[in-house]
C-alpha cells in the first residue's frame, strides 16, 4: 500500500513539474503580445501635436503635420533604455523642434513597483520636462531609490541622443557596456559563497562560530548596506534571460547562480543556512528569545509556497516585470520600502522569530520551493538516465547472446 501511494505521489510531482514549466511558457508567450500593445499605447500617449509619425532612425520618430503637400516636423518621439536594479527600463520622450523635453512615459520597467513609485512621486518628471537636450539630461537621484533613478536618467538620455544628433548634429556621451556596473560587491559575493561552502563542510571545532561570523557579516554587507538578497523576482529574471540586457547590480544574480550550481551538485542550498541576511536576522532574534527549534510539517505549508512562487513567476513573465509581484519582506527589513501588507508581514515574522526559529524560512520562503524543484528534477533526470542505460545494456546483452547462438548453430 505504501509503495502504491509513493508511486502515485511521484507521478503527481512529475506532472506538476512539467505543468509548471508549460504554464510559465504560456504566460511568457501571452505577455509578448501584451507588451507590444502596451508600447504602442504609450507611444500614442507621447504624441501631442502630430498627425503622423515617420521613422527617423532606430526607435526614433518625427511627428509631422501635413499642410499644402508639405510635412512640417512639430515634435520628435524617441525611445531609450537604462539599466536598473531589476534589469532594463525603457522610457519614451517627446521633444519639441527646438530641442525641449515636453513629455515622458515609462514604456517598460523591471523595477520593483515601490521603488519606481518613489521615484515618480518625488517630482522627477517635473524636473525633467522643460530641459533642453543640447546638454546631458540630468536630475538629482532619489534617496533610497538611486539605482532606479539612474536607470530613468540613462533611459531619457539614451532616447535624447539620436534626436540631439538630428537637431544639433553632435553627440555628448558614449554608450555604456551592459557589464559596466560590475563592482567590488560582486567579488565579495564569490568570496562569501566560497567561505560559506567551506564552513558548511569543514570539521573544524569552531564551525558554529565561523557560521555565525559569516552570517553576521553577510547581514551587514548583503542586507543593511546593499540589500542585495536574491528573491523570487531574481529567479524570474534568470529564467526569462532579462539579465542578458544588463543589470545595475549583479550581486543577487551571482548569488542565485552559485546557489543553483551548488544545489545541483550537492542537493543542498548553502545560501539559506550560511549567507541569507534575512535568515541571519531571524537567527539572531531566535538567540535573543531562546526560540525553540521546530520543523513545521504540514502539507499545506509545503505546497502553498510552491504555488505562490509559480504564480509570481507566471505573472512576472506575463507583465514582463518579475519584481512587480515580489512578496518577500526584505525591502521593509533592509530599506524600509514596501507596501503596508509587507510591513505587517515583516513585523509578524520578526516577532515570531523570537519564539520559533526561522519562521519565514519554514513557511513562505521561495528559495525552498526552488531547491525542491531543482533537486526533484535532478533526481528524475538521473532515474531516466539509469533506465536508458539499463535498457541499452539489456539490448547489447541480447545482441551478444544472439551472436553466440548463431555461431554455435553454425558449428553444429
Amino acid at each position: 500500500m505504501m509503495k502504491k501511494t509513493s508511486s502515485k505521489s511521484k507521478v503527481f510531482d512529475k506532472f506538476i513539474s512539467v505543468l509548471s514549466i508549460l504554464l510559465f511558457a504560456v504566460f511568457w508567450y501571452l505577455g509578448g503580445d501584451r507588451s507590444q500593445h502596451n508600447q504602442q499605447a504609450q507611444l500614442s500617449y507621447l504624441t501631442l501635436q502630430s498627425e503622423l509619425l515617420e521613422p527617423a532612425g532606430s526607435n526614433t520618430f518625427q511627428g509631422v503635420v501635413r499642410s499644402d503637400n508639405e510635412s512640417n516636423v512639430v515634435e520628435w518621439i524617441s525611445v531609450g533604455s537604462g539599466i536598473g536594479y531589476g534589469g532594463e527600463m525603457v522610457a519614451g520622450i517627446n521633444i519639441s523642434p527646438s530641442g525641449t523635453l515636453q513629455a515622458l512615459a515609462i514604456i517598460d520597467s523591471k523595477e520593483t513597483s515601490t521603488y519606481l513609485d518613489k521615484v515618480m512621486q518625488s517630482g522627477v518628471v517635473d524636473r525633467i520636462l522643460g530641459q533642453p537636450i543640447d546638454t546631458t539630461v540630468t536630475f538629482d537621484s532619489v534617496t533610497g531609490a538611486t539605482l532606479t533613478s539612474t536607470a530613468l536618467m540613462d533611459a531619457v538620455e539614451h532616447a535624447a541622443k539620436p534626436v540631439r544628433e538630428q537637431i544639433y548634429g553632435y553627440t555628448l556621451s558614449e554608450s555604456k557596456s551592459i557589464f559596466s556596473s560590475l563592482q567590488w560587491l560582486d567579488l565579495v559575493a564569490f568570496v562569501f559563497f566560497g567561505v560559506a561552502v567551506w564552513a558548511s563542510r569543514t570539521r573544524n571545532k569552531k564551525k558554529v562560530m565561523i557560521n555565525w561570523v559569516v552570517l553576521i557579516i553577510s547581514m551587514g554587507v548583503f542586507g543593511f548596506y546593499s540589500a542585495t538578497l536574491y528573491t523570487a523576482s531574481t529567479m524570474g529574471m534568470v529564467i526569462s534571460g532579462a539579465w542578458l540586457y544588463g543589470l545595475a547590480n549583479y550581486t543577487p544574480l551571482i548569488l542565485i547562480l552559485l546557489s543553483i550550481v551548488y544545489i545541483l551538485y550537492y542537493n543542498r542550498n548553502v545560501y539559506c543556512q550560511n549567507i541569507c541576511p534575512f535568515g541571519a536576522v531571524q537567527q539572531c532574534l531566535a538567540k535573543v528569545g531562546n526560540a525553540k527549534s521546530s520543523t513545521i510539517k504540514n502539507e499545506f505549508l509545503l505546497w502553498f509556497p510552491r504555488v505562490l512562487l509559480l504564480t509570481t513567476l507566471c505573472l512576472g513573465a506575463y507583465f514582463r516585470n518579475p519584481a512587480a509581484f515580489s512578496y518577500e519582506p526584505f525591502g521593509i527589513m533592509f530599506g524600509m520600502i514596501g507596501t503596508m501588507y509587507l510591513f505587517v508581514l515583516t513585523i509578524v515574522i520578526l516577532l515570531t522569530s523570537l519564539v520559533v526559529r526561522r519562521p519565514w524560512c519554514q513557511t513562505l520562503c521561495p528559495i525552498n520551493a526552488m531547491t525542491d524543484f531543482l533537486t526533484f528534477n535532478k533526481s528524475w533526470f538521473k532515474q531516466v538516465q539509469k533506465k536508458r542505460a539499463k535498457q541499452h545494456r539489456q539490448q547489447r546483452k541480447q545482441a551478444e547472446d544472439g551472436q553466440c547462438q548463431s555461431k554455435t548453430g553454425g558449428r553444429e
